[in-house]
């Protein structure tokens, strides 16, 4: 359990906590890391799970809406409830039903969310993607101490060498975790899918939940749920530059500004390797890439 610099192919560094050869962000506390094998589940909680920048904000506001069953839900950090940030004792203060979050993997947690079938949501975002906002995220804040270039960040980006470790190898072993407990309710979430139609997707949370509301209210969460809503109801967090820290643009295929075919293609190589034999496909762009938003008629 200690600090660590991780250097780039220039030599700029990035500064991690390693807990168990596990890369968290620097500024947590080992020993809440270390408890998470006790972690105390109610039987009521919901949880969101996703490798960091990839939605996990997105889907924990949605999900307060549709288990409180109103749109009038008070401004709340998800930090407050995230499993590897806070303290049990300080979560024990938050009323059921809870919805926690987390970017830690499934063995790291107590198994006794198994026992008690705690409902996972979890979300996958396109790697590419997510490796500019990760980039953009680690430059931001300042207990990374990162002053890195975008260009020699993306190798030790798609090694592992930041925090949750190499996006392949987290998707997997989630995955992997879902294929071996058929039995436990976990719903998959693909941003790329929320951004398409969110309406679809605000509705297939909902009967995930075993929630039943009319169209209209799935509307509601959807129109108060697009991304440039949330940076403006919650993205606080700014630099001193004025950019906001945990929100930049949200968009699907906005890698294509930051990769060279060079990076693109090496992502696309580890990409087929890690990811042989799963079911899940990443998807890169859209068809028409605006926050959708309307009832299509699907469901």
């Amino acid at each position: 359990m200690s600090l660590k610099h991780v250097t780039d192919e220039a030599g700029d560094s990035l500064m991690l906590l390693e807990v168990d050869g596990f890369l968290f962000a620097p500024d947590l506390s080992a020993d809440v890391v270390k408890g998470l094998g006790q972690f105390p589940f109610r039987d009521d909680d919901v949880m969101v799970c996703s490798y960091p920048k990839s939605g996990c904000h997105w889907v924990w506001e949605i999900l307060r809406m549709l288990q409180e069953g109103t749109l009038d839900v008070a401004v709340q950090e998800k930090e407050d409830l995230m499993m590897e940030w806070k303290t049990p004792e300080f979560m024990d203060k938050f009323p059921s039903p809870r919805v926690l979050n987390t970017h830690v993997l499934l063995r790291h947690l107590n198994p006794e969310l198994f026992e008690k079938k705690i409902k996972i949501i979890m979300v996958v975002r396109n790697p590419k993607d997510v490796a500019v906002s990760f980039y953009h995220h680690h430059k931001k804040l300042v207990e990374y101490e990162y002053n890195g270039q975008f260009t020699n960040y993306v190798p030790n980006y798609l090694d592992g060498k930041v925090d949750s470790g190499c996006v392949f190898d987290y998707t997997r072993d989630w995955e992997k975790e879902i294929d071996e407990h058929p039995e436990h309710p976990i719903l998959l979430l693909c941003y790329e899918d929320m951004k398409e139609n969110l309406f679809r997707e605000v509705k297939k949370i909902a009967n995930f939940l075993g929630k039943s509301f009319e169209d209209v209210f799935y509307q509601k969460i959807a129109d108060k749920c697009t991304f440039s809503k949330m940076r403006d109801r919650k993205g606080a967090v700014h630099t001193e530059w004025g950019d906001n820290i945990f929100y930049r643009k949200g968009e699907v295929g906005d890698w294509k500004n930051w990769f060279t075919v060079a990076h693109s293609e090496m992502c696309d190589r580890i990409c087929e390797e890690k990811m042989s034999g799963s079911k899940i496909i990443f998807r890169y762009t859209l068809d028409n890439n605006t926050e959708t938003n309307n009832n299509d008629g699907g469901s």
